[in-house]
């Protein structure tokens, strides 16, 4: 990595040989009035992923810096970022994107880093970002884009997005903050929603109102669908994980936002009531409203996995063919 970069971009990838150069690539284009650099990580990919990174290595050695794993590392420790890349970073800032997305903008980091240099209490920056398939396809450019203008995240609607209040690659935030994140905020695999609450929660966030980044939707081998193909036990202990961590949160800002994470809290009970097939409970308050904002596709699967659960696995096997 570079002395004198202003922001580093953590980039962790495994298995993403089909949209890794598309990544990396949007990082390059990136326009500038500032240094910065690429820490590259390649979790010991077996589909070519670990040569594409070595040859973009070695084309930019002033920009790149990559660790090469041998030994897949998210089979030992999950935190990839919090444990491996958080604490090598020197630059004031970390930026984040995934070696399956990839960044709209040739402005995005001079815009976020602009205002980040000029508002030093401002602790997060993110932006909107279009919601695509693998392949670009565009799906939505509203459902990433929770506000409509520039504006300072209201706190009790990041703590309610649990974790999907805006997409993790549009973020950027002080390094020295993310190298300081507390044992709670590893209670969980999931590495958005902590990063998202506590750099949101120790200063201010500011929201760019512009799709700056692309979030690829169902890319196979993902955290999200790995997560959903995951055994009930496996989903179970994620929920309770991030219950946990939003206790932690809770008591950690004292109770100013207690309603809130009382909300995000019984988001993941009422997954955990899904799970169980307790139809009765997620019926009822304060589950009850949950309930009723799914769709009717969703409410279907609900009663089929309750009284049709055979059939029900038969079809979610089909549909994730």
């Amino acid at each position: 990595m570079t002395t004198d970069a202003l922001v580093t971009v953590i980039l962790p990838t495994h298995n993403h040989a089909p949209y890794i150069a598309r990544a990396i690539d949007s990082v390059l284009m990136q326009e500038t009035e500032y240094p910065f650099d690429i820490l590259l990580h390649d979790d010991a990919s077996t589909d070519g992923t670990a040569d594409i990174c070595r040859d973009y290595a070695k084309r930019y050695p002033d920009m790149i810096t990559l660790i090469a794993q041998e030994v897949n590392q998210y089979q030992i420790d999950r935190r990839i970022q919090r444990n491996i890349l958080f604490p090598r970073v020197r630059a004031k800032y970390t930026a984040i994107l995934d070696g399956d997305d990839y960044w709209l903008s040739p402005y995005k980091l001079q815009k976020q880093i602009g205002y980040l240099e000029t508002h030093p209490d401002c602790t997060l920056c993110i932006s909107g970002a279009d919601k695509v398939w693998a392949d670009g396809a565009l799906i939505s450019r509203t459902e990433l884009a929770p506000y409509d203008r520039d504006c300072v995240v209201n706190p009790n609607d990041l703590i309610r997005g649990g974790g999907g209040f805006c997409a993790t690659n549009t973020i950027v935030a002080p390094t020295k903050l993310l190298q300081a994140m507390p044992g709670f905020c590893g209670y969980t695999e999931v590495e958005d929603l902590p990063v998202q609450l506590w750099c949101g929660l120790n200063g201010y966030a500011w929201y760019i109102a512009e799709n700056l980044i692309a979030y690829c939707y169902a890319v196979p081998g993902s955290w999200s669908t790995r997560q959903y193909a995951a055994e009930r036990d496996t989903r179970m202990k994620t929920h309770e994980s991030i219950k946990a961590q939003l206790l932690a949160f809770d008591e950690y800002t004292e109770g100013r936002y207690h309603e809130a994470f009382a909300d995000a809290i019984h988001v993941q009970e009422y997954h955990m009531l899904c799970l169980e097939r307790d139809l009765r409970a997620i019926k009822r308050p304060p589950y009850r409203e949950i309930y009723q904002r799914q769709s009717v596709k969703r409410k279907i699967r609900l009663h089929m996995e309750r009284y049709c659960p055979g059939l029900a696995a038969r079809y979610m096997a089909r549909k994730r063919k």
